[in-house]
């Protein structure tokens, strides 16, 4: 049986809460670096596919059959 905080939440509510933070803060360092290396990030943002350069432009892509990248149209910065 697990705990109950004063808040009424329990500590393996709370703990995955912390773990679910951390984990995020984890994800942001790590794209930081990969951008800092020049590299692209690859995510959707509204059911579009999106590369977001390091410099910060967006572009809509589309996927290929032979793998390559087809750009769509540039997107506004990640807020």
């Amino acid at each position: 049986m697990s705990t109950k905080i004063a808040d009424g939440t329990s500590e393996f509510s709370q703990w995955v809460k912390e773990t679910a933070r951390l984990a995020q803060e984890e994800v942001k360092k790590e794209i930081a670096l990969h951008k800092a290396a020049g590299n692209p990030i690859f995510y959707s943002r509204n059911g579009k596919l999106v590369m977001e350069l390091a410099d910060g432009r967006c572009y809509e892509y589309r996927r290929q059959e032979d793998g390559t990248r087809e750009i769509i149209q540039e997107l506004p910065p990640r807020c």
